[in-house]
């Protein structure tokens, strides 16, 4: 009997309702190591708000999503994006070199591949409406469904030592 109750404790006091200890684990905060991420290769990171990948841009790569050239997007400078404010750049991103978002399209949430798009650069596709994303998770105007928008990104953080955090999902 002595021993439900000392089982019981940890359950009862998490019934307790109170201030969050500060210092305790937050599961929305995963901290991802980017040292072993190649040139576009994906890293994909499980996380509460679903799968995140990370992608590692090449130098070529920064050039074209900088460049005129590039095929017509949908939304170009992402203001319909899902995005943090501090990833509002035409990277998309708090790094030219590092892309993080959630591989799933907006509409139906189909899951997105990683592709070489026609002009040999990589790229996503998704199966469902077949709208292709440049490296920067944006969608060209000529693709998919016209309510389609750019790849979203989770909020995160660069941290010392060539690491990123995920942080808690905002709506």
């Amino acid at each position: 009997m002595a021993g439900l109750v000392v089982a019981a404790i940890p359950f009862i006091a998490s019934l307790r309702e109170g201030p969050v200890e500060t210092g305790r684990h937050n599961p929305w905060q995963v901290e991802v190591d980017l040292s072993d991420l190649s040139v576009d290769r994906v890293k994909r990171v499980d996380w509460p708000g679903g799968e995140v990948w990370i992608t590692r841009r090449s130098p070529a790569e920064i050039q074209r999503i900088q460049s005129a050239a590039s095929p017509p997007l949908r939304d170009p400078d992402s203001h319909l994006s899902r995005q943090p404010a501090v990833a509002n750049t035409s990277f998309r991103s708090l790094r030219a070199d590092i892309f993080v978002f959630l591989p799933r399209e907006t509409q139906r949430g189909c899951h997105i591949h990683s592709v070489e798009l026609e002009d040999g650069r990589p790229g996503f596709v998704e199966p469902c409406y077949g709208a292709r994303f440049d490296s920067a998770g944006r969608i060209f105007r000529d693709s998919g469904r016209p309510e389609q928008r750019n790849l979203p990104v989770p909020p995160y953080e660069l941290l010392p030592g060539n690491r990123l955090r995920l942080l808690q999902q905002t709506r």
